[in-house]
């Protein structure tokens, strides 16, 4: 069961890897390269780099300082919170991983 659950997460993951890749996200370097309108393509947040997907999931320096470490947090209150619920472990409200999420 919990291979389960971590097979579902990565097909999670999957899915919205490929959705940025198809460029369902429309960056400002999309705009500029792809569709060739006179934009910036530099990031709207940095300003430093050029706004890719990449950069947006992955480098921006702005983002990095929180955001990331934010989503890194709640992935893993969800991993621990699922293990706990496969092994049985019993859990208080103060350690479901939804205390996590919601303050952060």
């Amino acid at each position: 069961m919990m291979m389960m659950m971590m097979m579902m997460m990565m097909m999670m993951i999957i899915i919205t890897i490929t959705i940025t890749q198809d460029q369902a996200m429309q960056t400002k370097y999309y705009a500029t390269k792809i569709l060739n309108t006179e934009t910036d393509s530099k990031c709207r947040l940095c300003q430093q780099f050029d706004e890719t997907v990449d950069h947006i999931m992955l480098a921006c320096p702005i983002l990095a300082k929180e955001h990331y470490i934010k989503r890194h947090h709640r992935v893993c209150a969800q991993l621990h919170f699922n293990i706990c619920k496969e092994t049985r472990v019993q859990l208080d409200k103060k350690n479901t991983g939804t205390n996590m999420s919601q303050n952060q």
